[in-house]
């Protein structure tokens, strides 16, 4: 009889190797390679036998309606999840601790047990009075909300088999292990392994089940990257400890839109909807005061008003501070070298800090008209002009590029009543019959922008 070869994973990236060593040639991290015992053949756990698989026509097979998705009544997380949950998906939820994942879902579980749905929470890490104490806090309904305190994947999928629910929570995916393997709980085996045998059951039944992660150090979910791969979808809940503000991402979804926004507040009571965001912010931004300019950032179907903030000292140090919060730090620097090229503008004797107010983040180069309004702003200490938005791509030359979705940005700037919308010449012209109570002002390069603002 052959002896079986052993095989060594990393514990960060799960790449597999033939002979250990000490840092992985994967991912480049130190002493994260252990040796593990290779897969045994997979049975069938609790009695469940996956549907048999069968050829078909793709023309005859018939379309998974909208009306087949389960409306949680929760409209900000329906919107990111593409209008409701989907039968038999399989998601994935992560976020830091505290940020308040747990408390979501306890507050979409009691909405969906109310809709007749059978719900089952699933806890690995907490007892069954810190789930009752959290519950009784939320004030939400307890009298249908089914709860298993399990980490043992075959145990679960026992109950699972015997009780049949249509909407399964575990929380989480890192404390769950199964007997067949020798790993301990959390590794890369035991989360791939035990998130496979939960996507089976849950193809097989056509049950929703949804995971809940724990987020690295740099924000990405724990475990190996192919846990993302085998999910329907991905959601991330994001916000600062200090700050009720809480923000449910979209970056996978299967059944909708990606980069969706739902958009929370943290309260005594749980999670509260911002169902008119724009409005609170409206209500926030500090008109009149040099480095502040407002940005319309488009998030999947959704454009929310964001306050930029800069502020330009002066320093002697040889190395001026360059800081950017909510933004990526090369794309401050690129904005000021484009600033001192274009406008003759002299930072070398300036530490620049930029905030995005709110704990919000982007990544849209639509960004960069606002930033160059804003150095310019603090830099020369005047004030923008009030209830202006900002909106467009600056180039390299400091000409201003059109961006996506434009007109949805001035329907909603003008509905929430701003008097200004600054964006490229280009499309200034295109959608010039659109601003009815609100002026549209094109800008075509730095310079442009500089002298309307002096």
């Amino acid at each position: 009889m052959a002896k079986p070869k052993k095989q060594y994973v990393c514990q960060a990236c799960g790449a597999k190797q033939v002979q250990w060593s000490g840092r992985c040639p994967g991912c480049g991290e130190w002493n994260t390679i252990v040796e593990e015992a290779p897969a045994a053949v997979r049975q069938a756990v609790g009695g469940w036998v996956p549907l048999k698989a069968e050829i078909q026509v793709l023309g005859e097979v018939r379309e998974t309606g909208a009306e087949q998705r389960w409306v949680t009544e929760v409209n900000e997380f329906d919107r990111v999840v593409g209008g409701g949950i989907m039968p038999g998906s399989f998601g994935l939820l992560g976020g830091t601790p505290g940020v308040g994942k747990s408390t979501l879902i306890l507050q979409l579980m009691a909405r969906i047990a109310g809709t007749g749905r059978k719900c089952l929470y699933i806890s690995g890490e907490e007892s069954l009075g810190q789930i009752k104490e959290r519950a009784s806090r939320l004030l939400v309904d307890q009298s249908k909300l089914l709860v298993l305190v399990e980490s043992n994947l075959e145990m679960i999928i026992e109950q699972l088999e015997k009780h049949s629910p249509d909407f399964v929570v575990i929380d989480s995916i890192q404390t769950l292990f199964s007997s067949q393997f020798t790993a301990s709980p959390g590794s890369v085996t035991q989360v791939r392994e035990g998130a496979a045998m939960l996507m089976r059951y849950t193809k097989a039944k056509g049950s929703a089940l949804l995971l809940i992660g724990h987020v690295t150090k740099d924000g990405a979910i724990a475990g190996p990257k192919t846990l993302e791969h085998m999910v329907d979808y991905v959601l991330y809940l994001e916000g600062e400890k200090n700050e009720a503000g809480r923000v449910l991402r979209s970056v996978k979804n299967r059944f909708g839109n990606i980069s969706e926004l739902g958009l929370f507040k943290m309260t005594s009571k749980g999670l509260s909807e911002l169902l008119n965001p724009n409005q609170l912010f409206l209500e926030q931004f500090h008109w009149g005061h040099p480095g502040m300019s407002v940005f319309a950032m488009l998030e999947g179907s959704r454009s929310l008003f964001l306050e930029v903030q800069v502020l330009v000292g002066d320093t002697e140090q040889r190395n001026p501070a360059r800081m950017a919060v909510g933004l990526d730090r090369n794309r401050l620097q690129v904005m000021v070298a484009v600033l001192e090229k274009s406008l003759g503008m002299d930072f070398s004797g300036n530490d620049i800090y930029l905030n995005l107010a709110g704990g919000f983040r982007t990544n849209e180069p639509a960004v960069d008209m606002s930033v160059a309004a804003a150095l310019i702003s603090s830099h020369l200490r005047v004030t923008l002009p009030s209830q202006s938005v900002f909106v467009g791509e600056v180039a390299l030359t400091g000409e201003f590029r059109v961006v996506p979705g434009l007109e949805d940005r001035v329907l909603e700037a003008q509905r929430c009543g701003f008097k200004y919308f600054y964006l490229p010449t280009k499309a200034a012209k295109r959608l010039a019959n659109i601003g009815k109570t609100m002026e549209l002002i094109g800008v075509a390069d730095l310079s442009k922008l500089s002298e309307l603002l002096q």
